[in-house]
């Protein structure tokens, strides 16, 4: 039987002793809680494949992942967290106004992701020495984007080491040599970039033309009175791709373990204010395993402030 996963009410006390994960990610920070039951087998891997279940002796396979269309949107989902947790770990109110969103598209459909990222890697090089004319330097996360007609195209985060200038779009497009081109100004007044970019990534709007039907049947949201499909684009991405890439000066998130004592202290002190929480069980019957999870995130308030370059 495969891992059931279930949303539960969350605890209404945890115990200050009790050993967390604190993640910064700039301004927002998160506690993660996992709570070991009734786990009275455990597990030694033995090799890539197989691993001893300690209680029994039994040997047992691991799951291969993305063996199915199944299992390839689940890693798409897990690279799409982790691809948000970079992005709010180097996009923060304090150098929002240093970022720019660019979107790089193609005259005629592109399908091919090795080709696309190749067309990035050029376009990076020219880009770079433009930007070194005008004394700047940046750091980026690029991602691609499936549209529903099968084509591909990137968005990109550059985070320049000052405010950068205004850059025409014909510039830009110039640079990029492949077709239409857009630079936008992040908002800073969203408190979670990543979420609202990542969202926008993989959310499919509904249209009046009919949908394809590996993306049917999602999860609706609202937005702006804007109907979309959660995380359908994902469902148009081929099997094994490679969602997103980042320069080397890119910040990964920060993790510590400490107590849950010391990390409402830390957070306290550093003026974060919990704005949610939710807590799953995770049941895996064929490991006699259990457990709860618990993530609490916390947000410093951010100050507004009038940027652009549109």
């Amino acid at each position: 039987m495969a891992t059931r996963k279930e949303k539960i009410e969350c605890p209404k006390y945890i115990d200050n002793e009790s050993i967390v994960t604190l993640k910064d990610l700039g301004n927002i920070k998160e506690i993660s809680i996992f709570d070991r039951l009734n786990s009275g087998a455990t597990i030694q891997p033995i090799s890539k494949e197989e691993f001893v279940l300690l209680s029994t002796g039994e040997i047992k396979a691991f799951q291969n992942h993305a063996t199915n269309r199944t299992e390839n949107f689940r890693n798409l989902e897990r690279s799409m967290k982790t691809l948000k947790d970079l992005i709010n770990a180097n996009v923060t109110p304090d150098n929002i106004h240093c970022c720019r969103f660019i979107t790089l598209t193609y005259k005629e459909n592109m399908t091919n992701a090795e080709q696309l990222y190749q067309d990035f890697k050029n376009f990076n090089k020219r880009f770079k020495r433009y930007i070194e004319k005008l004394e700047l330097s940046y750091e980026y996360i690029v991602s691609i984007e499936a549209q529903k007609r099968g084509a591909f195209h990137l968005h990109c985060i550059f985070i320049f080491d000052s405010s950068p200038p205004f850059i025409e779009n014909s510039i830009l497009a110039q640079i990029w040599g492949n077709g239409f081109v857009s630079i936008k100004a992040l908002n800073g007044d969203v408190d979670n970039i990543g979420k609202y970019l990542t969202a926008y990534l993989t959310d499919l709007p509904i249209e009046d033309e009919t949908l394809p039907l590996e993306v049917a049947g999602g999860k609706i949201k609202e937005v702006n009175s804007k109907r979309y499909i959660k995380n359908a684009r994902l469902k148009l991405l081929p099997q094994g791709i490679r969602i997103y890439r980042y320069s080397k000066g890119i910040k990964k998130p920060i993790k510590t373990t400490t107590t849950y004592e010391n990390a409402l202290n830390t957070l306290k002190n550093d003026g974060f204010t919990k704005t949610n929480e939710f807590a799953i069980e995770i049941t895996d019957d064929s490991r006699n395993f259990k457990s709860q999870y618990v993530k609490q995130t916390y947000k410093k308030l951010i100050k507004k402030r009038v940027d652009s370059n549109d």
